[in-house]
C-alpha cells in the first residue's frame, strides 16, 4: 500500500474551497458501501476533509474496506489537500491500524499492534512475499499460507487447538489461499475480532485484485458476464477459473492442488448459525442459515471482500460437519463432472491434520490421475 501522509490539523483559511465527507456512524459490512460510492464519485477539489464526528461503531470488515477506499481516494486526487477532523475518540480503530493505513498519523501502523486474544489488527500481506518465502523454504505456497493462518488464529483465540482454532484457521487459510491463487494482486488485508461473551467471531479479508468476474471467466464452460453470476458460480463446489475440463494441468500435484472448493466449504461453515458475506464489483451476497438465506446487496468494489461471521456455540464437531459438507459438494460436483476437473484429495476438502504435508509421495500414489 502506498501511504501518503495526511495532516492532522484543520486549515484556518475559511475562504479556501473545500469538500467535507462525513464518515458514517457505523463502519460495518452493510453500511460501508454507500460511503465508498460517495468517495468514488468525488470530483476534483482543492481540499477534502474527512469528518469522523458521527462515527461510533467500527468492525473488521468495515475498517478494511473503508481504509482501502479512503487510500484510493487520496491517491486519485493528487490536486487536493487532505485533512481529517474529529477522529480522536476512535482509539480502538487507531490501535487496530485503521488511520495509518490511509496515511493519517494517528494510532498504530497496520500490523504494528501485537494483537491479543480477541482481536487481530489490520494486517497486510504481499502475495510475492508469501511465494518467495515458500520457495526459500522449499515448499508450496499453500504451506506458507497455512502457517500464517494458524499463527493469526492462535493470536485471535489464544489457543492452538480445539474446534474454534480449527474452524478459524481453516477458514482464514482458504480465503487467503484463494486471494494468492486467483486475485492477481500483490497486497491484501486481514482483520478479525472475537467476542467470547457474544459467542461470535468476525474475520474480514479484502483485496483490490481482478475480482471474481474476471477470475471466473477463465472457465469457458460457464457464463460469468456479471458480478452477480460470478459470485454465485464462485461459491459452487469445483467451479473456479482453474478447476475445469481442459484447463492446463500443473505437473506438481498434492494437497494444495486447486479444486475450487475453498469458498464453498467456508460459506457452509459460516452459515451454521452465522453469516457469510462476499462482495465483488457491484454485487454483494449475504448468506445465512435456513430458507431464504440469500440476499443481494449493492456494492462498489474493485476486487473482492469476504466477511466470515461464525457463531462459536454452533461449531459442534468440525470434522463431522466438514465431512457432510464435503459429501454434499462432491455430489454436486459429480453432476458437473463433464465440465469440471478436480482432485478429490485437495486441501480445500479437509483440515490440515487430515493429511501429512510431508507425505506427498504417498498421497500422489493414491490419486486418481486423469
Amino acid at each position: 500500500m502506498v501511504w501518503r501522509r495526511m495532516s492532522v490539523s484543520i486549515p484556518h483559511d475559511l475562504a479556501m474551497p473545500s469538500t467535507t465527507i462525513r464518515v458514517p456512524e457505523h463502519l460495518t459490512a452493510f453500511t460501508v458501501y454507500p460511503f465508498c460510492e460517495q468517495l468514488q464519485k468525488q470530483r476534483p477539489t482543492e481540499e477534502l476533509v474527512f469528518d469522523f464526528s458521527r462515527t461510533k461503531t467500527v468492525e473488521p470488515f468495515g475498517m478494511l474496506v473503508a481504509a482501502s477506499e479512503i487510500e484510493r481516494c487520496v491517491a486519485s486526487h493528487p490536486e487536493a489537500k487532505f485533512t481529517c477532523k474529529n477522529f480522536q475518540h476512535m482509539t480502538y480503530a487507531a490501535h487496530m491500524g485503521f488511520f495509518k493505513s490511509f496515511g493519517l498519523d494517528f494510532g498504530r501502523n497496520p500490523g504494528e499492534a501485537v494483537g491479543s486474544r480477541n482481536y487481530l489488527p489490520l494486517t497486510y500481506f504481499r502475495s510475492t512475499d508469501l511465494q518467495r518465502s515458500a520457495i526459500y523454504a522449499g515448499h508450496d505456497v499453500g504451506d506458507e499460507v497455512e502457517a500464517h493462518s494458524k499463527r493469526l488464529t492462535q493470536t485471535l483465540v489464544g489457543e492452538s487447538e480445539g474446534e474454534m482454532f480449527e474452524t478459524l484457521s481453516y477458514s482464514i487459510r482458504e480465503i487467503m489461499r484463494n486471494v494468492v491463487e486467483h486475485a492477481t494482486v500483490d497486497q491484501f488485508g486481514v482483520c478479525a475480532q472475537y467476542w467470547p461473551t457474544k459467542g461470535r467471531a468476525e474475520v474480514a479479508i479484502v483485496d483490490r485484485g481482478i475480482g471474481l468476474r474476471e477470475s471466473i471467466k477463465a472457465n469457458p464452460h460457464i457464463d460469468a458476464s456479471t458480478d452477480k453470476q460470478a459470485i454465485n458460480y464462485a461459491l459452487m463446489p469445483a467451479v473456479s477459473g482453474k478447476a475445469f475440463k481442459g484447463a492446463r494441468r500443473l505437473e506438481k500435484r498434492g494437497p494444495w492442488t486447486n479444486s475450487g472448493f475453498g469458498l464453498y466449504m467456508t460459506n457452509r461453515i459460516c452459515r451454521n448459525g452465522g453469516t457469510f458475506f462476499i462482495a465483488s464489483g457491484d454485487t454483494g451476497m449475504l448468506l445465512t442459515s435456513g430458507k431464504g438465506g440469500k440476499r443481494y446487496i449493492p456494492t462498489c468494489l474493485n476486487g473482492t471482500a469476504v466477511r466470515l461471521s461464525i457463531r462459536t456455540e454452533n461449531l459442534g464437531t468440525l470434522k463431522d460437519a466438514l465431512a457432510r459438507y464435503r459429501a454434499d459438494g462432491l455430489q454436486i460436483q459429480k453432476k458437473y463432472e463433464e465440465i469440471v476437473s478436480i482432485d478429490p484429495s485437495s486441501a480445500s476438502l479437509m483440515l490440515s491434520d487430515d493429511f501429512d504435508l510431508r507425505g506427498w509421495d504417498r498421497l500422489l500414489s493414491n490419486l486418481r490421475m486423469k
